[in-house]
């Protein structure tokens, strides 16, 4: 038998395997187009969030920055009552185009805007205007947009006698490629600001230089509450209130204590370590402790107070000359002689002292006063809400009298707001010095409520004071100023400030029921970030 004829089987063979290289080639060919068109689809989606995220920035900026955003307030051109605080989200009361929620829109054909001031959603679409909403990315044009809706807004009674409130938002952005609707993230975080303690501390210092607080000679740092008891003795029966802890003291930089120095509680600093400012150990320690040292994880931001009053800078001097006339002295304060709902100014020319406020609650502004020797200027307080005295300075060598808080009730006090400007505008050198005169309360103030008289100023300036009579209690809020403790008397309260330094036998007990009742807008966070592609 012959052999079968295999001739041209070698060709079939050739054309399976091209086929089949054909096959792999063509899927290493579509594998390397799907990486390259995930890479690209992962790039743009990067891209559009980066821009999202971008619109949600822009918003927060917005929202964050004073000089375009106010805050509503209790009266004026956006007041509280335009808005329902009791819903969440906020919803609108007056001025809006519906009652539903509260919104800010950077583009009203991806979001409605629903605000009661008209001109905060004007500004809020005008930061979103042009460049304010575009990025470039090489040769790729991104674009972002955003709306905020006012989820809450909280009032309270902030420190310092004024009415603030805090709000909490939540924006949402869409960021994209720029004419590619196929490319879009959305970004959404809540924007929250709340409140916290205007005086959580015995002394806290918001400088972050060395001897921010410095502490020596013969200091002991303790703590009570006014509302449980009077201070007294570590260890003392009740109602005593005072506790071996409590007395915390803190600061944004160097806490130096030195000598006879005893702090019943922590030491709060974001610095770390032990030794000379000069060598890097930031924290400087030779007292006693009795608490910690517990690490702040940043700063610690207290805002400034802002009044709503504007003192004149004109100059009164109470002595012989202008006790006179009881008339004329209560007219060049500024002042009406007589008690309240007559006046707000008393003049008693026998005991040379001239009483301001008249023990009512609504707020008077003084102008520079000077306390000659001899001489008493007193603060009558009230209570619901209190006494406001809003003063450009306070100096001389006379007697500052308290007269707050008069029945033991935890309600009455003098809230001192000072000014500190001269006529054109800059600060004044010594806005209030309390080293030179002798001030006291009233012998009825037994339970040493220290927010009965309660120091604000916003300036930069130099403030030094020596302790009262044993009555004394206040609290002193200064962000911005220099405070020196002088003399040996007691301070009851609390003492921020920019600096703080305490060189004699004051001790300071702090009142811990200021750490519950009184409180300051704090510091804004960024939150809930959460994101989608769509």
């Amino acid at each position: 038998m012959g052999k079968p004829n295999e001739r041209g089987i070698a060709l079939v063979l050739a054309l399976f395997l091209v086929a089949a290289l054909s096959v792999l080639g063509a899927s290493l060919m579509i594998l390397s187009q799907t990486e390259t068109y995930a890479s690209m689809n992962y790039r743009m989606m990067s891209q559009a969030r980066y821009a999202a995220e971008s619109g949600v920035h822009k918003a927060a900026n917005f929202l964050l920055d004073p000089t375009q955003y106010r805050v509503p307030t209790a009266a004026g051109t956006d007041p509280w009552a335009n808005y329902n605080m009791t819903t969440s989200p906020v919803t609108c009361a007056i001025g809006c185009a519906t009652t539903g929620p509260v919104v800010l829109s950077s583009d009203v054909s991806f979001k409605a805007a629903n605000y009661p001031y008209a001109a905060a959603q004007t500004a809020f679409v005008t930061a979103f205007t042009g460049a304010g909403g575009t990025l470039a990315a090489g040769n790729i044009s991104l674009s972002f947009k955003a709306y905020a809706t006012l989820i809450s807004m909280t009032k309270f009674d902030s420190y310092g006698g004024t009415n603030d409130v805090v709000q909490t938002w939540e924006v949402t952005a869409d960021g994209g490629l720029t004419g590619s609707p196929k490319t879009t993230v959305e970004v959404v975080a809540i924007i929250e600001t709340m409140k916290v303690a205007a005086n959580p501390y015995a002394a806290f210092a918001t400088a972050n230089t060395c001897d921010a607080i410095y502490f020596h000679g013969s200091v002991r740092v303790d703590s009570y509450d006014s509302s449980q008891g009077p201070p007294g003795p570590i260890g003392c029966a009740a109602p005593c209130s005072t506790e071996a802890t409590g007395g915390d003291i803190g600061s944004n930089g160097n806490v130096h204590v030195q000598g006879s120095v005893d702090v019943a509680g922590n030491v709060y600093t974001p610095r770390t370590g032990v030794g000379t400012c000069t060598a890097g150990a930031v924290t400087g320690l030779s007292g006693v402790i009795a608490g910690n040292m517990i690490p702040l994880p940043t700063d610690v931001i207290f805002p400034l107070p802002v009044f709503t009053a504007t003192p004149p800078t004109s100059l009164v001097t109470l002595n012989a000359a202008t006790l006179a006339s009881s008339a004329t002295t209560c007219s060049s304060l500024g002042l009406t002689l007589g008690v309240w709902p007559i006046g707000n100014c008393l003049v008693n020319a026998v005991t040379k002292t001239v009483t301001v406020g008249a023990g009512h609650g609504v707020d008077i502004t003084l102008p520079n006063v000077v306390v000659d020797p001899g001489f008493t200027l007193t603060f009558a307080g009230s209570n619901t809400p209190g006494q406001n005295v809003n003063i450009n300075s306070l100096t001389g060598a006379g007697t500052v009298e308290i007269n707050a808080n008069t029945t033991g009730v935890n309600n009455q006090s003098v809230v001192l707001k000072i000014a500190g400007v001269n006529p054109d505008g800059t600060q004044m050198a010594v806005p209030f010095d309390l080293s030179t005169m002798a001030w006291k309360q009233n012998a009825a103030t037994t339970a040493f409520d220290a927010s009965s008289f309660q120091i604000v100023y916003g300036g930069s300036a130099n403030i030094n004071m020596q302790g009262g009579n044993s009555q004394s209690a206040a609290t002193v809020y200064a962000p911005n100023a220099n405070f020196t403790m002088i003399g040996t008397q007691d301070f009851f309260g609390s003492i921020l400030a920019k600096t703080i330094a305490n060189g004699g036998n004051a001790n300071i007990h702090y009142d811990r029921r200021l750490g519950r009742d009184y409180w300051v807008a704090g510091h804004p966070m960024i939150g809930s970030f959460t994101w989608k592609r769509y």
